[in-house]
């Protein structure tokens, strides 16, 4: 077992993962200015109640190259990015009505699970994410062009463009993979200013949030098999705190 701690963002990897994270309390030789720049680089989204999104109406910064998803000439974001950008101070919620929405609003959101993010997995999401991870869920892809999301790219029921065989849509290949309720949600990449949502390749890893009681061994085992040998890592929130940890196989001495 691999602990949380074992596989954040170190030392060598700090001068990327904050050029890449406005979002991070900046070190002892930079200048620590990244709260205010933010605010003063806000964007605004639009609720969009029967997607379950909010669709981006004035886009600020460069966060953006990193979050949310281009369909049909739009942006949009998951709940979880919402809540995420709008704790930050970076992003402005409004209804159809033009009412602002406040923080709170975007809690009972998040916490009715009801758009696809339950509280838990904001927690593992907002974790990762104030480290300077790259994370999409892993049904939906980048833009409308690239359907790769779950595939490695070494897989043999990947295709072109997103098409999978015998499967109508990545959603169903996600629910072909759910062991139990158990199933990949997010993808996730290493800090990086050099990536692109267009031709994001393979997540270094992909994240499962447990909830209630711990999965088997053997279904553990069985969800790795189908992963197609992408790294799994899986993340367990309990009171706010959230454990991150891998599984590794490995043998006990036997004793003389």
């Amino acid at each position: 077992m691999e602990g949380g701690g074992g596989w954040g963002a170190k030392d060598e990897d700090e001068d990327e993962e904050h050029h890449r994270n406005p979002f991070l309390s900046n070190s002892v030789n930079k200048p620590s200015a990244s709260k205010h720049q933010f605010r003063s680089e806000v964007s605004k989204a639009l609720w969009v109640e029967e997607m379950g999104m909010g669709e981006i109406v004035e886009k600020k910064g460069s966060l953006w190259s990193t979050t949310g998803v281009a369909k049909t000439n739009k942006l949009y974001c998951h709940i979880e990015e919402i809540l995420f950008l709008a704790e930050k101070g970076a992003l402005i919620l409004t209804s159809p009505n033009d009412k602002k929405l406040s923080v709170g609003d975007i809690y009972e959101k998040v916490i009715g699970a009801k758009f696809g993010c339950s509280w838990e997995s904001f927690q593992a999401y907002k974790h990762l994410k104030s480290l300077g991870y790259i994370i999409q869920r892993c049904d939906t892809s980048w833009t409308s062009k690239n359907d790769q999301i779950f595939c490695s790219s070494n897989s043999s029921t990947c295709k072109n463009k997103g098409t999978y065989d015998g499967l109508d849509s990545i959603s169903d290949l996600l629910e072909g993979m759910r062991i139990n309720n158990l199933k990949p949600l997010y993808n996730v990449y290493l800090p990086n200013s050099k990536f692109r949502k267009s031709s994001p390749g393979d997540p270094d890893f992909l994240l499962c949030v447990l909830r209630d009681n711990p999965p088997s061994i053997s279904e553990l085992e069985n969800l790795e098999e189908e992963c197609d040998g992408l790294r799994l890592k899986y993340c367990y929130v309990d009171n706010g705190r959230a454990s991150f940890f891998s599984m590794e196989k490995g043998s006990i001495p036997t004793l003389p």
